[in-house]
């Protein structure tokens, strides 16, 4: 071809995908398959599975939520059970109970198997990317009469609320050695929108069957935002809850649904699984939920027409009497050695009549080998972590939705838990957040301005945060002019030391004030923060205790709050990085976790620093619990006094006050033995301490105390009574949050 002729050819090839190129970019299909795919999906959704007349199969489910702590998740809830569905188009449904085992804090449940009885089985003719999680209704809600919707992004009307996109393929091996082909559909809505997904759907192009689905909301659930009655009784009926108790939010991480091709013919459930946390004000819980399905038979409208078809995919089974029928559901649960029996009367299933079986010892349920392990470890049938991360991962690789105009908000006061608190250097300080969500060129950004004054310090507090987040982490770059807390994992500046500062008049706060910027990498807010990266140029400055005023000491001449921290003023560049792990989840079973801090600056002063921690939680015969917990911690150079070691205090040495001893470095570590109750657990402690300079460190010149402890939820809320064993030989109680047993 000559030189010409190509030019000519290379002109028509860019015209032409420049072209197709303005007519896809124009509407909601970014390219020809995409709109192949998605037209053979709404295609493919409007026709009923009608063809599935019955199946038999053995569903497990697993359940698990926590309450979201810095130290660790407390196992609020699990479930684990198995249950075998007989499920007809038309008639009655018998479940035969396989497995139940139901878990709160105060132990496994017992004597009420009802509870955790499975009653919402896949039907074939509902909503496939939902799954069960909502009714087709709530598919294509409406606005006007709805709590809540969903825009379905297989219903046409939605249709213009999304961008579609052709992506990857997938190839399903078959057990017959022949393969399925599935692309994947992106789905990203034109703006965030907490009635819109974001996801992938790998679509078999040749039938529109939906193979597999994996997507999220792509915007955080606000109740009080997102419902209108509540936006209304926000200000009326709900305006008596405390801030601290909002807002009522629900962050969707993931939801996956997979599909299996039976006998080359019908495409049905393998596995869901679905992640978010739950949050309510200053109280996160996360939850996830895992079901998979076990085919046994099934009968397809081919099959009942075609008799040959019948003898090859489907065993009939005929009984003379009950009896047989009995013995025969027995033999398929666990053998001879389990029997079961109907229980009476009916349940009902959206207008379907449900009848369960179930075994006459309902203690074999709890050892069933039926029984799948808890929500948090890997098993058969169940999408592994591995194939987890791997699907969030190509959740976070999707486009980022914009927002839609400026949303904004505006609290202050009592309306949030973190614009109220007390300290012996501010008195009370009242604070006002206002917020805003512009887009910009780097997606969605947060920026979030605050503002406070105590009543005593009279010295204006101001913060401005411009947050990018997205679902693999979350940069913020702040800056600030505020009072800062030694200890910032203490929370001395929260709810807690601020309320009893305010009425029995101890803070266990050290201040002083910071003003400078920093950029902070961590972990998105839905996720547990395993990881902090922060460089930072503050200039700090010492503070003094204003005030000496606590309520249960009110007309008494002798109180005083103790003497804050004299810090050291000066300008400090530097950078922070802090590691968290924990691991495992059941309290019942062994727990550990580290936590590493490496932190460097210059400036005025130079330094450089350094803490390991440890914990361990072990079971013991009888109800019994061994605790360890162990640190050190040691720095170079010329450290600022508010950059010292220092050990007191319930975080690192019970019965004694904060501050106890300090120095460039430290030693600590503490013994516990507790009893479980169903109330919680009692124990009994030892605490030892040191603090000082790293060349005269001496076992002599600790601190040790023993004492006593009640804690509730795993240690959650914890109570502890100390006294001192070295001089001064002090007597301390202490009530806090977020200790290991």
């Amino acid at each position: 071809m000559r030189l010409t002729e190509a030019a000519q050819a290379l002109a028509l090839t860019l015209l032409f995908v420049g072209s197709a190129a303005a007519q896809w970019a124009d509407g909601p299909y970014r390219d020809a398959v995409a709109e192949q795919l998605h037209l053979a999906a709404v295609a493919n959704r409007e026709l009923t599975e009608a063809t599935v007349v019955e199946y038999t199969a053995v569903v497990r489910q697993r359940v698990g939520a926590a309450l979201r702590m810095p130290l660790k998740d407390r196992t609020l809830y699990r479930s684990e059970s198995a249950h075998r569905i007989f499920w007809k188009a038309e008639g009655d449904m018998l479940v035969q109970v396989l497995a139940l085992r139901e878990q709160t804090p105060v132990g496994v449940v017992e004597g009420q198997i009802h509870s955790g009885l499975f009653d919402e089985p896949f039907d074939p003719t509902d909503d496939r990317l939902l799954f069960g999680l909502a009714n087709n209704d709530d598919a294509a809600g409406d606005p006007e009469h709805d709590d809540f919707w969903f825009e379905h992004p297989l219903y046409l009307e939605f249709r213009g609320g999304y961008h579609f996109t052709s992506g990857d393929t997938l190839t399903l091996s078959l057990p017959d050695g022949r393969t399925v082909r599935a692309i994947e559909l992106q789905v990203v809505p034109t703006v965030a929108d907490v009635h819109r997904m974001s996801g992938s759907l790998w679509i078999e192009p040749e039938t529109g069957a939906l193979v597999r689905a994996v997507y999220r909301l792509s915007e955080t659930f606000d109740a009080f935002r997102d419902i209108p009655d509540l936006k209304e009784e926000e200000d009326e009926d709900l305006k008596f809850i405390p801030g601290l108790l909002k807002p009522w939010t629900a962050e969707i991480s993931l939801i996956a649904v997979n599909y299996g091709l039976w006998n080359f013919d019908v495409w049905l459930p393998r596995s869901m699984r679905a992640e978010g946390v739950i949050s309510a004000g200053i109280l996160s819980a996360p939850a996830s939920i895992d079901v998979s399905y076990e085919m046994e038979s099934v009968v397809t409208q081919s099959d009942l027409e075609e008799p040959a078809g019948l003898d090859e995919g489907v065993e009939e089974v005929h009984f003379e009497t009950r009896r047989e029928a009995m013995a025969y559901l027995a033999e398929l649960a666990g053998g001879e050695a389990v029997s079961f029996e109907m229980e009476p009367g009916w349940s009902s299933n959206e207008g379907r009549r449900v009848r369960y079986l179930v075994p006459k010892d309902e203690g074999y349920l709890l050892k069933s080998p039926d029984l799948p392990p808890p929500v948090w470890e890997d098993a058969p049938g169940f999408a592994s972590h591995a194939e987890l991360e791997q699907l969030f991962d190509g959740l976070a690789d999707l486009p980022q939705a914009p927002v839609a105009g400026m949303p904004h908000t505006f609290r202050w006061g009592l309306q949030r838990p973190d614009l109220m608190r007390y300290n012996r250097v501010e008195a009370l300080s009242v604070g006002a957040r206002g917020q805003i969500r512009p887009q910009t060129f780097l997606g969605p950004l947060s920026v979030t301005a605050t503002a406070r004054i105590g009543v005593a310090d009279r010295v204006p507090n101001v913060r401005l945060d411009m947050t990018r987040e997205t679902l693999r982490r979350k940069v913020t770059l702040s800056g600030f002019h505020e009072l800062a807390a030694l200890e910032e994992e203490a929370r001395h500046l929260g709810l807690g030391n601020s309320m009893l500062a305010a009425t029995i008049g101890r803070d266990d706060g050290d201040y002083y004030r910071r003003s400078g910027a920093w950029l902070e990498w961590t972990p998105p807010t839905a996720a547990r923060r395993t990881f902090r990266a922060r460089a930072f140029a503050e200039y700090h400055q010492p503070v003094q205790s204003k005030t000496d005023f606590a309520l249960f000491h009110m007309g008494s001449d002798s109180f005083a709050f103790r003497e804050n921290l004299s810090a050291d003023e000066g300008w400090l560049f530097g950078g922070l990085v802090e590691v968290s792990r924990w691991w495992g989840t059941d309290p019942n079973l062994a727990q550990g976790g580290v936590d590493l801090t490496l932190e460097g600056a210059t400036g005025d002063y130079d330094y450089a620093r350094s803490s390991l921690e440890a914990r361990l939680a072990v079971p013991l015969p009888s109800d019994l619990r061994f605790g360890l917990e162990a640190g050190v911690g040691t720095s170079w150079g010329s450290l600022t006094a508010q950059k010292l070691w220092y050990v007191g205090g319930p975080m690192t040495l019970r019965a004694f006050d904060p501050r106890q001893r300090g120095g460039t470095s430290f030693g600590r570590a503490r013994a516990e033995l507790a009893r479980g109750f169903s109330f919680g657990a009692v124990s009994l402690f030892s605490d030892y301490a040191w603090a000082g300079l790293r060349e005269g460190f001496s076992l002599d010149d600790g601190l040790s105390s023993v004492g006593t402890g009640l804690s509730i939820l795993d240690g959650l809320l914890r109570f502890d009574a100390a006294w001192g064993l070295r001089l001064p030989r002090t007597f301390r109680f202490d009530l806090y949050l977020d200790a290991i047993l």
